[in-house]
C-alpha cells in the first residue's frame, strides 16, 4: 500500500531531504503540483510500503496542497540549514491547526485533517525540548522526534508512526487482496432518503467497475432513521437505478414506491387513543383534562407498514432474504434504532439484536415522532435512530473498515439575510432547529472519530447550500422528489470532480477505481436524459 507524506521545512532543510532522498534510491515522479518536487521511496526498511513524499517550503501552501491532494502523514521540520531560521515546530503548527479549521468551516467535513496525522522533527539541543514534545502532544500531534542524526533512524520512525496507529482488525483485513471498506447513512426523513439515492447512483456511475471495485463491494452498511432504507436496500442487492425509477412508477421489476406507502395514515390507531381518553372520566379538575389532552395526542399519523412490506417484497424480487442471518456474500448489515422507554441506542445486525427481520429494524428505525408510530420488536418499542446517534461510523470502524463513505443528508439551510427563518413561520423554524441540532453533534463526532482513527479516510457527502435550500422544509415532501435526487447526483458529481486526485487516491488504495474527470462530466450529461424521461 501507498502512504503519501507532506514533508514541510526550510528552503535549505528540503535540499538536505532531497540528498537523502537519493542516497535512498528514491526516485522523482511527476506531481501535478507545479511548486512541490515529490519523490517516490521503496526501501526495505519499509517492509512493502510505497512512500510518495512532497517537499514544500510555504506553510501557507500546506491548505492548498490538501484541498487537492491526499495527505496520510504530514512531517513538519523545524531544524534549521545553513543561515535560514525555521519557525518552530509549535508555532508552526498551530498555524497548520488554525488555517485547517478555518477551511473546514468553508469546505465542509469532508475537509477535515486531523492533527494525529501531523509528526513534528525538532531540533536538539534545546533543554525545553521535553516539555516542548508534551506541549504538542497536547494539541494532538501524532509523535516527536528530535534530530535523527541519519536519515535510516529517520525512516524507521517513519515506519513505526505509519504502523503505530492500525488497528489490529485492520492489520488483519489488510492481509486480504481487498481491504474492508463501508457506507453509513445517517437520516433526514423522506428527502434525506432522496438524498441518499441520487448520491449513491452517482458513486455507482462514476466507479470504473472495469478495472476496480463497484460501490456494493463496500460489504458493510450502516443506517439509522431514513439512512436505513437506503443501507438495507443496497445490502440486499436492490439496485439503486431501479428504485429511482420505482418512485415514479417505471421500473420493471419494483412496484411504484407511491406516497401512499411512504405514508399510510393510521387512522385506526388514533381512533382508538382518542376514543379511549375520551371515554375516561376525568371530572371537572382542569388540569386533568389539559393531560387527557395531551396523552390523547398520536404518538405518530402513519403506522409505516406499507413501507416495511415494499421493502421485503423488493429484497426478495432479487433473490435475498429479510434477515440480517444466513447471508452466503459477505455482505453485513447494522441498523441503528432508539429505545422509546430508555432511550439507549439499539443496533439491530449485532447479537443478540440479530434475529429479527431486517424489515421490522428499518421500520424501528424510521419510527420519526410524531410522524410514525413507535414499532414494537421483541417486548420492546422503538423510535427513530438519529434521536440517539447521527451515523453508526464508529461501528464501521469496529468491523475494521479502512475506508467509510459517508452521507448525511440532515444539513440545515444557512442564510445571511437576517429574519429569514422567523418569516417562514414555527414549523419551518423547528425543522431548521432540529437539523442544525442533529448536524452539529454529526460534525463533533466526525471530528473525534477523525482525531482518534487517523489511518481510516472518511469521504463524506453532504447537500449544498442549493439541495440544503430545496430541502429546507418539511421532511416528508413527496412532490419534489425527482428534483431532489437529480441535484443530489448533480452536485456529488461535481464534488468528486473538483477534488478529483484526493478522491482517486483515496479509493485507489483500497481497490476501487475513480473514472476521469472528463468521463465524469460526460456521463452526467447522458444521465440528464435518464432524469427527463422520469418526469
Amino acid at each position: 500500500m501507498k502512504y503519501f507524506l507532506l514533508y514541510v521545512g526550510t528552503g535549505p532543510q528540503i535540499e538536505a531531504v532531497k540528498q537523502s532522498l537519493k542516497r535512498l534510491d528514491a526516485k522523482a515522479v511527476e506531481s501535478a503540483f507545479a511548486r512541490a518536487p515529490t519523490w517516490e521511496i521503496d526501501h526495505p526498511m519499509l517492509q512493502g510500503r510505497l512512500l510518495e513524499v512532497t517537499l514544500l517550503t510555504d506553510l501557507d501552501g500546506i491548505t492548498p496542497h490538501l484541498r487537492h491532494f491526499p495527505v496520510d502523514l504530514l512531517i513538519y521540520d523545524e531544524r534549521p540549514a545553513g543561515n535560514e531560521p525555521a519557525i518552530e515546530a509549535r508555532a508552526a503548527v498551530k498555524k497548520i491547526r488554525d488555517d485547517v479549521a478555518m477551511f473546514a468551516e468553508l469546505w465542509g467535513p469532508d475537509f477535515l485533517f486531523p492533527m494525529s496525522r501531523v509528526v513534528a522533527i525538532l531540533r536538539s539541543g534545546s533543554k525545553s525540548d521535553v516539555a516542548r514534545s508534551l506541549e504538542l502532544g497536547r494539541v494532538q500531534v501524532r509523535d516527536v522526534i528530535i534530530d535523527p542524526p541519519a536519515t535510516a533512524q529517520l525512516l524507521r520512525w517513519i515506519f513505526r508512526v505509519i504502523e503505530s496507529r492500525r488497528t489490529d482488525i485492520q492489520k488483519l483485513h489488510e492481509t486480504n487482496d481487498k481491504p474492508r471498506a463501508g457506507i453509513a447513512f445517517s437520516g433526514g426523513g423522506l428527502e434525506g432518503f432522496l438524498f441518499q439515492l441520487g448520491c449513491i447512483y452517482a458513486l455507482e456511475r462514476a466507479l470504473d467497475k472495469e478495472n476496480g471495485r463497484e460501490l456494493r463491494d463496500a460489504g458493510i452498511y450502516s443506517g439509522v432513521s431514513s439512512g436505513s432504507i437506503m443501507a438495507a436496500m443496497g445490502a440486499g442487492g436492490v439496485p439503486t437505478q431501479e428504485v429511482i425509477k420505482a418512485l415514479h412508477g417505471k421500473s420493471e421489476f419494483l412496484p411504484p414506491l407511491s406516497s401512499k406507502v411512504l405514508f399510510d395514515v393510521a387512522g385506526v390507531d388514533i381512533a382508538k387513543r382518542i376514543g379511549f381518553q375520551s371515554l375516561s372520566w376525568s371530572g371537572l379538575d382542569p388540569q386533568k383534562w389539559v393531560n387527557k389532552i395531551f396523552r390523547a395526542f398520536p404518538t405518530g399519523f402513519f403506522k409505516g407498514e406499507a413501507l416495511k412490506k415494499y421493502f421485503k417484497n423488493a429484497v426478495e424480487a432479487f433473490n435475498y432474504k429479510d434477515s440480517f442471518l444466513g447471508r452466503t456474500d459477505g455482505v453485513e448489515l447494522y441498523i441503528g434504532a432508539t429505545d422509546q422507554d430508555s432511550f439507549e441506542h439499539v443496533v439491530f445486525g449485532k447479537p443478540p439484536w440479530d434475529d429479527v427481520a431486517v424489515s421490522d429494524a428499518l421500520r424501528a428505525s424510521c419510527a420519526l415522532p410524531p410522524f410514525f408510530m413507535p414499532a414494537q420488536i421483541k417486548g420492546r418499542w422503538f423510535v427513530d435512530g438519529q434521536i440517539t446517534k447521527s451515523c453508526n461510523v464508529d461501528l464501521l470502524i469496529e468491523r475494521g473498515c479502512q475506508l467509510v463513505f459517508i452521507v448525511d443528508p440532515l444539513k440545515p439551510y444557512g442564510t445571511l439575510i437576517p429574519g429569514s427563518v422567523d418569516k417562514l413561520g414555527g414549523i419551518y423554524s423547528t425543522i431548521q432547529a432540529i437539523k442544525a441540532l442533529v448536524s452539529t453533534r454529526f460534525h463533533i463526532t466526525l471530528t473525534h472519530l477523525t482525531e482518534r482513527y487517523p489511518d481510516v479516510d472518511f469521504l463524506v457527502f453532504q447537500p449544498d447550500e442549493e439541495c440544503a435550500e430545496l430541502m429546507s422544509g418539511s421532511p416528508m415532501r413527496y412532490r419534489i422528489r425527482t428534483k431532489i435526487v437529480k441535484l443530489a447526483y448533480e452536485h456529488t458529481m461535481r464534488q468528486l470532480r473538483e477534488r478529483h486526485q484526493v478522491y482517486q487516491t483515496k479509493l485507489g488504495k483500497y481497490g476501487f477505481n475513480l473514472l476521469p474527470a472528463m468521463k465524469l462530466l460526460e456521463l452526467e450529461r447522458d444521465d440528464a436524459q435518464f432524469f427527463k424521461s422520469l418526469d
